[in-house]
């Protein structure tokens, strides 16, 4: 027959008291680590639902911003296309490429502070992480 480990031999006497309620002061610490380990994820959380709400707000100021920037340009080449001018005609190639360059730029912006984004940033000041 098998015998019974007796609680003496294979069982931690400071588990047991914990377990049975009899160890306050290992409950407690158990509940402070919790806690902390709850309030630095809730942090955590917030600080991300910050930085998104910034990002957002970035996007936008940047897309309404080269909407102002490029609406007169726009405008004028529309108005010369509606006038009966061809893409070919100098005013309105010019105004084109002047478009398409700026956009073009304002996509390598993105694209560069995506990458920096994605590398975690980078160091302010000379510093070395």
């Amino acid at each position: 027959m098998s015998e019974r480990p007796t609680a003496s031999s294979s069982f931690d006497p400071q588990l047991i008291r914990a377990l049975a309620g009899l160890d306050a002061d290992a409950s407690m610490l158990a509940v402070q680590r919790t806690r902390r380990a709850v309030m630095v994820a809730a942090n955590e959380r917030r600080m991300a639902r910050v930085q998104a709400q910034k990002q957002l707000g970035m996007v936008l100021l940047a897309i309404g911003g080269l909407l102002i920037f490029l609406t007169p340009a726009i405008w004028l080449m529309a108005d010369d296309l509606f006038e009966g001018e061809h893409f070919q005609d100098p005013p309105t190639l010019a105004v084109s490429m002047v478009v398409t360059f700026l956009t073009a730029i304002f996509a390598a912006l993105i694209v560069t502070w995506r990458k920096r984004e994605s590398l975690g940033g980078e160091p302010r000041g000379g510093e070395k992480y």
